[in-house]
Order: C-alpha cells, then sequence, then structure tokens
C-alpha cells in the first residue's frame, strides 16, 4: 500500500473515531507520581487466581465460553474482576495465546486476525478484556474505554497498572496449569503486553502488534489523543507534566525481562494513530529484536491481517516452539 492511501484511510478511521468523544471533562491530577526504580513494585506480581470458566460451548474442536478472576488492583466495582472469553482445544494443545484487544475495542478486531489461523494450529486461546471496556464499563460511558484513557491522570494509571497486573495473574495461572504461553497485543493492547514484557519472566513469547511506546507522546502528539489533549490544556496541565506523571507507561524506560531472541515487534510505517519514531524508541531499548515493517498506516490491524497471522505465527512456531522446517 503507498503512503498516500495509507495516510487516506488512516484519516478517515480517525474522523470516525472522533464522532464519539467525550462530552464532559474527565480531568483530575492528585500529584502523586509512580517511582520509576523499579516497574516491578508497581505492575506487581499477583497471586495466582482462582480462575472461574463459564458459559460452556462447544466450538470445532474446541470448547470455548468466558472466564473471570478476581483482580488485585482496586479500580471500581467495574473492574472487580478480570474477565475474557476463552478457547482450549480439547485434545492436548502445545500452546497458551494471551491475546489483548485495542483502546475503544472489544475483543473482535483481535480475534478476526488470530481466532481461525491459531485454531487451525490447535493453541488456546484467552482473549482478556482491558479496564472499562466491554462487560467491564460503568458510568454509561459515551464509548468503549472512555474511562480507561482520559485526561483522569490517576485512573488512567491505575487502569494501565491493573491491565498489567491482570495479565500477570493469567499468564502465572497458565504457566502452571497448561504449558507454554505467549503474549499477543494489538494497538494499546500491545502496549500493556510490551509492559507486561518488561516485568514478567513466565511469558514465552511476546508480539506487539503496531504499538505505541510512550503513552503520554501519543496523547500529546497524535491525533487519537486529541480531545484529551485539549481537556488537559483546558485545565492547564502541560505536556512535561504529563509525561512526569505517566513515566511508568514508557515502555522504553525498561528493558524486556525475555531474551530479545523472544520478542516480534510489527509496526507500521504510515501509522497515523501510532508515532513511528516513538516506536522505533522501543526497538532500539530491547536491542534490536525482530521485526516486521508493514508499508500500511493504523488501519494495516485490519486490512493486512492475513500478513499479521501469517508473521505470528512463523515466530511462534520457530522460536517458542522449536519447530524446524
Amino acid at each position: 500500500m503507498n503512503r498516500l492511501l495509507a495516510e487516506i484511510i488512516d484519516n478517515y478511521a480517525l474522523y470516525q473515531l472522533h464522532r464519539n468523544k467525550s462530552t464532559k471533562s474527565h480531568f483530575s491530577n492528585t500529584g502523586v507520581i509512580p517511582t520509576l526504580e523499579d516497574p516491578n513494585l508497581f505492575y506487581f506480581k499477583p497471586q495466582s487466581p482462582d480462575v472461574v470458566f463459564k458459559d460452556m460451548n462447544e466450538y470445532a474442536n474446541y470448547k470455548t465460553g468466558t472466564f473471570k478472576y478476581k483482580s488485585e488492583i482496586e479500580n471500581e466495582k467495574c473492574n472487580e474482576y478480570a474477565t475474557g472469553v476463552f478457547y482450549e482445544n480439547k485434545l492436548r494443545s502445545p500452546l497458551n495465546v494471551v491475546l489483548v484487544h485495542g483502546w475503544r475495542q472489544d475483543t473482535e478486531r483481535i480475534k478476526a486476525i488470530y481466532l481461525k489461523p491459531f485454531i487451525d494450529h490447535g493453541y488456546n486461546m484467552y482473549f482478556i478484556t482491558l479496564p472499562y471496556h466491554t462487560e467491564r464499563q460503568n458510568n454509561n460511558p459515551l464509548y468503549n474505554g472512555e474511562f480507561m484513557i482520559s485526561a483522569n491522570i490517576e485512573r488512567t494509571l491505575s487502569s494501565i497498572r491493573q491491565a498489567v497486573v491482570d495479565i500477570r495473574a493469567l499468564v502465572n495461572w497458565l504457566k502452571s496449569t497448561r504449558g507454554k504461553v505467549v503474549l499477543v497485543g494489538i494497538s494499546l493492547g500491545a502496549l500493556v503486553a510490551n509492559l507486561t514484557t518488561t516485568v514478567e519472566e513466565n511469558i514465552d513469547g511476546s508480539i506487539s502488534v503496531f504499538a505505541p511506546n510512550e503513552l503520554s507522546h501519543t496523547i500529546w502528539n497524535t491525533i487519537p489523543g486529541r480531545y484529551i489533549k485539549k481537556d488537559l490544556q483546558d485545565n492547564a496541565f502541560t505536556y512535561y507534566q504529563l509525561k512526569s506523571c505517566w513515566n511508568i507507561t514508557n515502555t522504553s524506560n525498561f528493558v524486556a525481562t525475555i531474551p530479545k531472541e523472544k520478542v516480534l515487534i510489527l509496526s507500521a510505517l504510515y501509522d497515523k494513530y501510532i508515532d513511528f519514531k516513538d516506536a522505533d524508541k522501543l526497538w532500539k531499548k530491547w536491542d534490536r529484536p525482530e521485526r516486521k515493517l508493514y508499508h500500511c498506516g493504523h488501519a494495516g490491524i485490519a486490512l493486512s491481517k492475513r500478513s499479521i497471522a501469517k508473521n505470528s505465527l512463523e515466530f511462534i512456531k520457530r522460536t517458542v516452539l522449536g519447530e524446524v522446517h
């Protein structure tokens, strides 16, 4: 795809995105800034959860349904439990994949990329729901995820923290009960997946698809954050204040806990949602792990789904499962 076409598609998608925007200010700031000394203090390792499976159905050679377990982060009643949808192979599976959707999305976008290809390979899948999305919402939001990322400084931090800690709980439970675990995220979910990769050593592979690196940079300098930025500016809050408060969400402040050979980064060269130069900082900080560059914009998540799935599968087979072809 050429650059002009990619930008036209992304700009149209952004126009549609901003047809729903917050109508009142979310701004709040108590001035408490998390320390950067050890991300494990902020994104701490939780206890092994009591995972409950419900709504069981049959799907091909799979059993599917919903799962939930108590979150160890307090972040409003609607987020009391980590939740999601699972697909487990009724035969023995060599691999478990935790998949994290993007901001303002449900799990359908990431399912459209990975569900069929991963079922074809017999992998177990656990599509976890981010805080303040889908079934984890309250307060009658105007759009999915309105209360996760906003000008409310502390609530945004708590939501990112909760997402990482919830995923760590699921990863460790799967590792102890099911075997190898790969973490996959798209867009904001990829930022969360990368942050998890900086603290969780029990991941056997990490794949990020079109991930931002620094949340404050994305909000201040890219189109999706336009109205959050305006909310901050209307309250005399500067970029430097935001950067200082949200530094703990900047993945390039930290290194991966797993070998770089177990990391795959997929990036879009013409992305209007994510600043490629910002994404490039993480790749360099993590000592240039394997990376695939797509000649498309952020909409390539949908338009390039076959290529994304193919590159992900090849990476998993080669580096996680040790399959040689």
